[in-house]
């Protein structure tokens, strides 16, 4: 199915008025993992003072409170959002609901926080009923395939593998890395079982729209709610899902496309296995 061609939004001032909340990703939108971007800064100070709901939602595989302490070090002014909702926060959520089972983190130790105070992890992945992956371990690498042995012994054993952040790339400065939705996509392409935790199942907006009605009075309305993101796997199919309205930023994890396919959705779709979905608006960069 042909793509209707999305909106193009050269200011962002111009659809401002038309929502009341902003569910806006970090990865791409906000910053790069090494700087932030001016441009994207000053939209949070105008809708900050257009008295504007801002919610950073991420699939960054740790809590919120870690992230903030991140983004402080990039100096970004926490006083310009209302909320961080982080796929972490969600996974964590799903760990202390389920006590009676054993989980194991594989993933970087940078973060081993993510499980703070829980008693029901195990350091034997063996013992564990359920595998919880935050991302690729630095010792083995960025060759996914250097995973099978371990995933097939994981799957014969019937582990449940959880994904912390379904993401399957992420931009860091200039390179492009696998995140842990990359190790969930080989795991269940092998036959493994995979739950997801972050965008684009519902579970993080449904947990997002908790925290925001305990700010306001009023009953959300879903027609003056945006999502803006970089990744139409994540971000806008996740605004999808949960019946939003969507902005795509194209300098993001697409911009390499970009830059060779001019404004060419339908082979982006194509190419991301993503036919049907549907892109509301896009923008260069997020730029007031």
């Amino acid at each position: 199915m042909k793509q209707q061609s999305p909106e193009e939004i050269v200011n962002f001032r111009n659809i401002s008025d038309q929502y009341n909340i902003y569910l806006v990703d970090l990865w791409g939108v906000i910053h790069n993992g090494i700087k932030l971007f001016d441009n994207a800064i000053d939209v949070l100070k105008k809708l900050k003072n257009e008295n504007k709901k801002v919610v950073l939602i991420s699939n960054a595989p740790r809590t919120n409170k870690t992230v903030k302490k991140f983004l402080l070090k990039l100096n970004f002014e926490l006083g310009l959002i209302d909320l961080l909702v982080t796929s972490g926060d969600v996974t964590r959520n799903y760990i202390l609901e389920n006590s009676n089972k054993k989980f194991y983190h594989l993933g970087p130790s940078k973060d081993d926080d993510l499980f703070y105070g829980i008693k029901n992890i195990t350091k034997n992945v063996h013992d564990a009923d359920e595998v919880v992956c935050t991302g690729l371990i630095d010792k083995i690498g960025q060759d996914i395939s250097n995973y099978q042995s371990l995933f097939i012994e994981l799957i014969n054993k019937e582990k449940v593998f959880i994904c912390a952040n379904p993401d399957e790339v992420v931009s860091r400065g200039d390179k492009i890395e696998f995140c842990a939705g990359a190790l969930a996509k080989y795991f269940k392409k092998l036959g493994g079982k995979v739950k997801y935790f972050g965008k684009p199942f519902v579970d993080i907006y449904n947990y997002a729209e908790d925290q925001i009605n305990q700010q306001v009075s009023s009953i959300l309305e879903k027609n003056k709610i945006l999502a803006i993101g970089d990744n139409l796997k994540t971000d806008i199919c996740g605004a999808q899902n949960y019946e939003i309205d969507s902005l795509l930023i194209l300098n993001g994890i697409y911009k390499d496309f970009f830059r060779n396919n001019n404004l060419n959705f339908d082979k982006l779709l194509k190419s991301n296995e993503n036919e049907s979905l549907r892109i509301n608006k896009f923008q260069q960069e997020l730029k007031w």
